[in-house]
């Protein structure tokens, strides 16, 4: 490899001494891989259980991950003093709604979510209107002084005033920790099971640092996987093109599917997949987040108008005109409803036919300055303002540019009439009803049983690994490092397979071997972009065991081609290229996912949860009874589950 590649420029001075080859061995009993709010509080409460603890992620914790952009609400706050509904009803509700997760680790979640709160509260989070700044307000409770979104009724999700900063505080009380070290800019490389095998104990993992260079070697009594799947954004396993994604900066770009893909390897269970890519919710031609005119999400309940200033009516739940001056009830459940719920309030159904004739004359704008004060001032700093990147991207940007709510107003993007029939009123998505799926991420998590441990003894997963993603994952995240603990109580270090440490060792460092062979000019995007060919040909809309196969083919000609001819001029490179080899793992499980669909015997799986692991050649496909997680062994209510499981935390906790 020479120089010369990158259009002829030469990389500049590698800022940090290299140390390829060094080796760091550490022990420990837990072990956290990625240290986003759920890896974070999953060190945490580990920690606290006496036992050592290694918290690893390959960032600066207090910007990692999606949570290191900020958010500006927790949700599942089922169990805070003000709330309409317990977790109990909550699941119960759930299990009947088309696309709500109702599953254990859902319930861990909401049971857990206003403890994990709390602790962030402890740490220095604020999220309480101390300073009476918003009292009266219909969203506050003047007793608890907690701001509620979404739904003053039921009052489940919770206003952050400094969520901007949630990493911070969260890193803060990790480092307080005795029992807990942290190792950033590290890069967990894959899994270490006994004498080697697929499906045997996990026993460790390895890691490389993205400064030095250096290898470091994890024994740990188990392992917690909190990697936050498979980021739906620009740098996809479909698309890499970062600058064409203008909403692609909300998810983390590095969320590559580290930990998916070495799970799958080491013969972790999956679920089924059947969106293959297809989504909605993310679109090359979208928007910056939160950052344009709109009503929904982060700017909910915020008044529409024409470019008359004419406003557009909302409707309730039940399609009935709410009065223009009644903006609580947007943010309340209709007549019959207990909750707010999908579809929630939103503008005129009838908004479409009404801008054909002339009615509603386009563009639209979000009127902030038609709002009460304290809705204008919540929307406008409490939610913009902590929400994911909106801090500087959006709310000091706008304001250093001369916006003001209180006089301006934020245009709406022109669309295509009929995407504003869409439900969702969040339109920076880039009219997702009214364009072909754009290809995102879709892969679900790891199979996790009432422990969040795994198939596989000793890897436990918490966060978006295990199906809990947003803000509440910190509450999966310390209820896995919590059971986590108590299993590493129960057992010693397992023996690292030193030929399986080899191998991978001689895979990571193999981009840099590879610098003065003449043949390696792949860099890690060529390899990245090689992927998404594959992808887009042979598993796009039209899915078929041959175009399965051949995908199949494919990927392992690129494995065993292209991919041995990268290189790695430094750290961050070899890094990168290590991350390509990750998506293109996870392009291999879709592929096999994919055939297992359509291997399935016909009624096979009728009223049953396919589940799929790898088994060196393809998937291996098992089932189990809907709703296995309140079915023997377990016990057929989550609460009485819920007590069994946390019975020992919560008899040390009395004992203190």
């Amino acid at each position: 490899m020479a120089n010369q590649l990158n259009y002829g420029s030469s990389p500049p001075d590698w800022p940090f001494p290299v140390n390829y080859g060094k080796e760091n061995r550490i022990e420990t009993d837990v072990l956290i891989v990625g240290a986003g709010i759920a890896g974070v509080m999953a060190g945490l409460r580990a920690a606290r259980r006496g036992v050592k603890v290694a918290v690893v992620d390959k960032a600066p914790i207090e910007v990692s991950g999606s949570g290191g952009a900020g958010i500006d609400h927790y949700g599942n706050c089922l169990s805070n003093p003000d709330s309409g509904m317990t977790p109990e009803e909550f699941m119960e509700i759930g299990s009947g709604m088309p696309g709500r997760a109702a599953d254990h680790r859902s319930y861990i979640t909401a049971k857990l979510s206003w403890d994990n709160l709390l602790e962030l509260e402890r740490l220095g989070m604020r999220f309480r209107d101390e300073d009476d700044e918003f009292k009266g307000a219909s969203f506050r409770d003047d007793n608890s002084k907690i701001m509620y979104a979404y739904d003053y009724t039921n009052k489940t999700t919770i206003k952050l005033r400094s969520g901007a900063d949630i990493k911070r505080y969260a890193k803060k009380g990790l480092m307080a920790e005795e029992n807990a070290t942290i190792y950033e800019r590290v890069m967990i490389t894959n899994l270490l099971t006994e004498g080697g095998k697929r499906g045997a104990r996990v026993v460790g993992a390895t890691g490389l640092h993205e400064e030095t260079g250096e290898f470091y070697v994890f024994n740990a009594k188990c392992v917690i996987l909190n990697t936050a799947g498979v980021s739906m954004q620009g740098t996809g396993t479909w698309t890499f093109n970062t600058e064409m994604f203008g909403n692609g900066y909300k998810a983390d770009p590095r969320n590559t599917g580290d930990g998916l893909a070495m799970a799958w390897k080491a013969g972790a269970e999956f679920g089924r997949e059947d969106r293959f890519g297809q989504n909605t919710s993310t679109h090359p031609f979208g928007w910056p987040w939160y950052g344009i005119g709109n009503c929904d999400n982060t700017w909910a309940p915020c008044n529409i108008v024409d470019n008359n200033g004419k406003l557009i009516p909302w409707v309730d739940s039940n399609g009935k005109i709410i009065p223009d001056d009644d903006i609580d009830a947007r943010s309340n459940p209709a007549e019959g409803h207990k909750y707010v719920s999908f579809p929630r309030a939103n503008l005129t159904l009838d908004i479409a036919e009404r801008i054909r004739n002339g009615e509603f004359e386009l563009p639209f704008w979000a009127d902030l300055s038609g709002m009460p004060e304290d809705q204008r001032r919540k929307i406008w700093g409490l939610m913009v303002g902590n929400e994911g990147r909106t801090r500087t991207a959006i709310y000091d940007f706008f304001n250093k540019a001369g916006f003001n709510p209180d006089e301006d107003m934020l245009q709406s993007p022109v669309m295509a009439v009929k995407s504003y029939e869409w439900p969702m009123r969040d339109w920076y998505q880039g009219e997702p009803n009214a364009v072909k799926p754009w290809k995102a991420d879709t892969l679900q998590g790891l199979q996790t049983d009432w422990t969040q441990m795994t198939n596989i003894e000793g890897l436990f997963a918490s966060g978006c690994e295990a199906g809990q993603g947003g803000a509440p994952c910190g509450a999966g995240g310390g209820y896995a490092g919590n059971r986590a603990a108590e299993y590493a109580r129960t057992i010693g270090l397992g023996k690292i397979d030193e030929a399986q440490l080899a191998a991978e060792k001689e895979r990571v460092y193999g981009p840099v071997k590879r610098m003065e062979n003449p043949n390696a000019v792949v860099s890690w995007k060529e390899l990245l972009m090689g992927l998404n060919r594959v992808m887009q040909q042979d598993l796009g809309d039209d899915r078929t065991p041959a175009l399965c196969e051949h995908g199949l083919n494919w990927i392992d000609s690129i494995k065993k081609g292209e991919m041995q001819m990268t290189y790695a001029r430094n750290p961050h490179e070899l890094s990168r290229v290590l991350e390509a080899e990750s998506r293109v793992t996870i392009g291999e499980i879709y592929f096999h996912l994919c055939m297992a669909n359509f291997n399935e015997a016909e009624g096979a799986g009728k009223g049953k949860v396919m589940i799929n692991k790898f088994d060196g050649e393809k998937a291996a496909t098992t089932y189990k009874e809907e709703k296995w997680w309140l079915k023997p062994p377990y016990a057929p209510t989550f609460l009485e589950n819920f007590e069994k499981f946390t019975a020992i935390e919560r008899e040390e906790m009395k004992n203190g």
